[in-house]
């Protein structure tokens, strides 16, 4: 698995800085597609994932942004990180 930082995070809340620790340590433990698509379904059961991040899986990677904390419906513009498997 290999992990692209493209963009600063942005610590707008402890919540948000913890939720990001966490889908890090999923995306750094997956050892292919299929062990991560698990480990991202898991995560969203434990945190409220979509509350703080726009994510999808292309082809071959997983594309993760986040979103704005004055308001959740957008997200920034620039992709946070990108997870090739």
């Amino acid at each position: 698995m290999k992990v692209t930082i493209e963009t600063f995070f942005c610590p707008y809340c402890d919540e948000a800085t913890e939720v990001y620790l966490r889908l890090v340590n999923t995306i750094l433990f997956a050892d292919d597609e299929n062990s991560l698509r698990k480990g991202i379904e898991k995560l969203k059961t434990q945190v409220p994932l979509d509350d703080y991040f726009m994510y999808g899986f292309g082809a071959h990677h997983l594309w993760v942004h986040q979103r704005k904390a004055s308001d959740r419906t957008k997200y920034f513009e620039c992709r946070l990180m990108k997870a090739e498997f």
